[in-house]
């Protein structure tokens, strides 16, 4: 909602925009043609009179002599300005008139009666000849028609006056021609120009306008929206690399985004690992006390002679305590690879059956000797895909650790499950439930639930650190569960690519 309110406001504001402009262009041409209208009859007269003076300029230039030449020039001169023109001596004579062909002006005045007529305008040279500059303009309504004339008189150095008539309806009808030439071609101007403006705002501005909006939401990091095609060839291309540019920081944020979880792991993990490596060698230490003090202090009774009636049972007890420690460091030192090494397990294929059937058959010397009865119970075809190193450590831990704890009815169960992609292998013994606030914390180095118990089997608390650290390497499950007659712990295994149930 908030996006289309965005959209709608930009595209008002667009819209605002070209009307505005619009609206100024109109303004300024229809002050341009208020103009027109109002100056455009004098600019007119203004050129005329700039015409009069030219011709006048020319005209004085001329030889008077060579009548014939100098008809053939005014004439001429008449056809290309539509001008009248009057040649005199002002005090004699008139030397040229326009003709017409309608009798207004005579060309040959020698009647006295037409050469009277002409003394009037004779006479308005004459007033001007003892002035500075004889030049003048005047408007008037000859008395031989009724048609107005702007009219330049003038004096050449040669004594010859000169007046030219131009025919102001016709200078005005001129200028009225000009004037609706103009407004239709400012009426023109003003559709060409709105239409330029509204394809420029449809194939153009638009466009952009939706670019700019796009690329603010890419710069906000953004990237699930697209520029769409657009017709020019320019804009097309704009949004196509738009796009693309788009994806590739798209793809680049992803991969930063993914390789700064993995660093936060990586560093998660160290700092894990460093407290993990801390807590592993307080606890090492404290568990290596015991038997040194023990070791140290039967040593020191032999010394001074305190056991000389029996030092067998003193070497005796060294002897156990050192194996002890021995064991406790081979312990150590596994926990150690498992945990602090990318273990890279060796996968190979083997029969389950076999495999559990001949490391029950191992143990059964101790079991006998506990008075254990072990049950195993696997289908002889399953066949598991897993490193057997890791596999020993595992089952080699869970048995370890039911022997010990085995009571009541003194069985222990070894079975198997078959699930879509894996086995799970559980071993079952009974005797007492582990308790709730412990089932957790049984899977960290040197946690021991029965402290004494342990410690008197040479147990360390690090078979079942072991026995985690060897499944998270194979990325398989483990864990345990009281039951109504004892505690069942359970790993997962693959299965062999060929006894993978189909689907």
């Amino acid at each position: 909602m908030h996006g289309q309110r965005f959209r709608k406001f930009r595209s008002e504001k667009l819209l605002v925009r070209n009307i505005f402009m619009i609206l100024i262009l109109v303004a300024a041409i229809g002050l341009l043609t208020l103009f027109a209208y109002l100056y455009l009859d004098d600019i007119y007269l203004m050129k005329e009179k700039m015409d009069l003076q030219t011709v006048a300029e020319d005209i004085s230039q001329m030889e008077l002599s060579d009548r014939e030449k100098l008809e053939t020039a005014l004439s001429d001169i008449e056809a290309k300005h539509n001008f009248y023109i009057e040649l005199y001596y002002p005090r004699d004579q008139l030397i040229y008139t326009t003709n017409t062909n309608k009798s207004t002006f005579d060309p040959q005045p020698d009647e006295d009666e037409k050469q009277e007529t002409l003394k009037p305008r004779i006479m308005r040279i004459l007033e001007h000849t003892d002035l500075d500059d004889v030049s003048y303009f005047e408007t008037r309504q000859e008395y031989y028609a009724s048609a107005n004339y702007v009219v330049y008189g003038t004096l050449f150095p040669s004594g010859v006056a000169v007046e030219l008539y131009a025919p102001l309806e016709l200078l005005y009808d001129n200028a009225k021609t000009a004037f609706w030439l103009y407004f239709i071609a400012a009426v023109f101007l003003v559709l060409v120009i709105l239409s330029v403006m509204i394809f420029h705002t449809v194939s153009f501005t638009i466009p952009v306008d939706k670019i700019s909006r796009i690329t603010k939401q890419i710069a906000q990091m953004d990237f699930g929206v697209a520029c769409p095609p657009f017709r020019l060839r320019e804009l097309d291309e704009l949004s196509s690399n738009i796009n693309f540019l788009s994806s590739s920081l798209d793809m680049t944020m992803q991969t930063l985004t993914n390789r700064n979880a993995q660093l936060e792991r990586d560093i998660e993990n160290e700092q894990k690992l460093r407290e993990n490596r801390k807590q592993f060698i307080a606890s090492a230490s404290h568990e290596l006390k015991t038997p040194i003090a023990i070791i140290q202090g039967y040593a020191e009774g032999l010394k001074f002679g305190i056991y000389d009636d029996n030092p067998g049972e003193c070497y005796d007890v060294i002897l156990e305590e050192a194996q002890k420690m021995n064991q406790l460091v081979i312990d150590m030192l596994e926990v150690d690879r498992l945990n602090s090494t990318k273990i890279e397990p060796h996968y190979v294929d083997f029969p389950l059956a076999e495999r559990l059937k001949t490391f029950v058959e191992q143990m059964r010397n101790i079991t006998v000797k506990n008075g254990i009865t072990v049950r195993c119970e696997i289908d002889p075809t399953f066949i598991a895909r897993c490193d057997e190193t890791l596999f020993e450590r595992v089952i080699s831990n869970y048995f370890s650790n039911a022997i010990s704890h085995c009571e009541g009815e003194k069985r222990i169960v070894v079975s198997c499950e078959a699930f879509d992609e894996h086995y799970r292998i559980s071993v079952f013994n009974t005797g007492k439930p582990i308790a709730d606030n412990d089932l957790l914390n049984i899977w960290n180095s040197f946690y021991r639930a029965d402290k004494a118990h342990s410690r008197a089997e040479g147990r360390f608390g690090l078979g079942l650190s072991i026995v985690a650290s060897a499944q998270e390497a194979q990325q398989m499950r483990y864990g345990v569960n009281n039951r109504e007659n004892g505690v069942e712990f359970w790993f997962d295994v693959r299965k062999a690519k060929q006894e993978k149930d189909p689907g």
